[in-house]
């Protein structure tokens, strides 16, 4: 949906340690829109997460539960 509008238009995956993170770009030299980063562990140690830069939207136990953000009208915010 968002990329087919040409919202989002590129990505990246990295690999940290004990984590790994999805980023969405509009540009590719900007820095990410949202990043979606997995974490081990159960419990409020572990599972998914949403940023907006530092800005925590989201978390989650599954990815389903924190995409659900995504659902909602967001809005940028810059500063």
């Amino acid at each position: 949906m968002r990329v087919a509008s040409g919202e989002w238009r590129d990505y990246a995956i990295d690999f940290r340690p004990g984590m790994a993170i999805f980023s969405i770009f509009r540009h590719t030299a900007e820095q990410p829109l949202f990043a979606i980063a997995k974490v081990p562990g159960g419990g409020s140690g572990g599972g998914y997460m949403v940023y907006n830069g530092p800005r925590k939207l989201a978390h989650g136990d599954s990815l389903e539960d924190v995409l659900r953000v995504f659902d909602r009208k967001l809005k940028l915010l810059l500063g």
